[in-house]
């Protein structure tokens, strides 16, 4: 059985990660999570007392509002690049990777006085979400992990995926999914 929800915009993602996770991982306090874009750390405001070693990676370090065990500033790609040539060591099992990449309009490149704000951390031209992606199902595959995203759409490869867990959002702008998923050849 999988776990399915559609929210009203409203909806706050450290809420929505804290459901998917005790559902994915029910009586799991002992996860190893690596966030791919890691931000703020937000998304772990309810959900950090499920996760024993939280390892973040993002080209900038923020005040993070919940703070990695680990973190490397760096660009995604990179980092997934490192660890699958052995330059980064990881702990022998990870159990969920997570990918929330810079899609939307004031993370494409878009510098804050075009959009009038300026607190928006990804001001970076040439930012590929695809690319982002693909490290993310690469990592994944290389950690034998779930993969957590959160995108304008669900993620697709040519693997078989098992959606774990799927939760969507909508609102003015249009729809948000959130997944937790495993990819299988």
């Amino acid at each position: 059985m999988t776990f399915y929800r559609t929210f009203r915009h409203g909806a706050k993602s450290y809420d929505i990660i804290n459901r998917m996770l005790a559902y994915v991982f029910p009586n799991r306090y002992d996860l190893v999570v690596v966030d791919l874009n890691f931000g703020l750390g937000r998304f772990y405001r309810k959900a950090r007392k499920r996760i024993t070693n939280l390892i973040g990676v993002d080209i900038l370090k923020h005040e993070w509002e919940t703070k990695p065990d680990v973190f490397y500033q760096m660009p995604s790609q990179l980092f997934v690049y490192k660890v699958i040539k052995g330059e980064i060591e990881l702990p022998q099992h990870v159990d969920l990777v997570v990918v929330d990449p810079p899609w939307s309009q004031e993370k494409q490149g878009v510098f804050p006085r075009e959009i009038g704000i300026s607190h928006m951390p990804y001001h970076i031209k040439n930012v590929n979400t695809n690319a982002i992606i693909m490290a993310a199902k690469k990592l994944t595959a290389h950690l034998h992990a779930k993969l957590l995203y959160r995108y304008k759409e669900c993620l697709t490869c040519n693997h078989i995926i098992r959606v774990d867990a799927k939760v969507t959002i909508m609102n003015n702008k249009g729809v948000i999914h959130y997944g937790i998923c495993s990819f299988e050849s």
